[in-house]
């Protein structure tokens, strides 16, 4: 406004503002907001020893996301399931879902940890994605940065397997040995881990957030179906759309 910024005001506190100016200059009653939704019900706890799914992986990410933390979402499972999450005060959130373009986020991870070394980077990312944009890997352990980077392996493309395609050919990627890049990377000091199952997880989660002078790159394994409840329902109106049902 007027050539001023006003930075790290709550969406929540800009609309309070904004509808007190507009009451006031053009008087009616004030606006009162509706009342908020019931709160949804609880999941059922997940087995420890049971598959990883989406939803329980991203309750899990968001549980462990400190203050300090910026976490970059990619635009996938990733996004998806986290953009849902409540994060703590001070936690920073980077995503791109205007443009959907996969592999931007490995180096946003790059740009955001050499513009402030003093938080540590999150990165959420699946592995049709990381494939685009991996090599990036190298630059970060080069400029001395020390991320989380936890990869979804899901077997493909997962959100283009929700819209159409589920079992397409153009839905399958190249299956990587992902515990062997970092360091083909130029990363042979990373702490590599892997997570198949909610404790496998939980106990990667514990490993990372005490170790901060290296890279930590956690494999974890979902099913190739898997989706957060956010993207199976956009899925159902794409798919509905595009055979013309909608």
């Amino acid at each position: 406004m007027d050539g001023k910024g006003f930075d790290e005001v709550p969406l929540a506190t800009a609309l309070d503002v904004l509808t007190d100016l507009v009451t006031r200059r053009f008087g009616g009653p004030a606006w009162t907001p509706p009342p908020a939704p019931a709160a949804p019900a609880s999941p059922p706890p997940a087995d420890p020893a049971g598959p990883l799914t989406q939803q329980h992986l991203w309750a899990a990410m968001a549980t462990w996301t400190g203050q300090d933390t910026t976490v970059i979402a990619e635009q996938g499972t990733a996004f998806f399931g986290m953009c849902t999450q409540t994060l703590p005060a001070g936690a920073k959130f980077i995503a791109q879902p205007l443009w959907g373009s996969i592999g931007y986020t490995l180096p946003a991870l790059l740009g955001a940890q050499l513009a402030d070394r003093s938080r540590r980077g999150l990165l959420l990312i699946g592995d049709g994605s990381a494939q685009m944009t991996i090599q990036e890997l190298g630059t970060i352990a080069r400029q001395g940065l020390t991320p989380v980077i936890v990869l979804v392996n899901n077997d493909g493309y997962t959100v283009e397997r929700a819209i159409h395609g589920p079992r397409a050919a153009y839905n399958d990627i190249a299956a990587w040995n992902w515990q062997a890049v970092p360091a083909a990377l130029g990363v042979p000091d990373a702490l590599v881990l892997g997570a198949a199952t909610p404790a496998e997880l939980a106990a990667a989660l514990r490993t990372a957030g005490r170790t901060t002078d290296r890279m930590v790159f956690i494999e974890v394994r979902t099913g190739m179906d898997d989706v957060p409840e956010l993207l199976h329902r956009l899925a159902q109106n794409v798919r509905a759309r595009n055979e013309g049902e909608a």
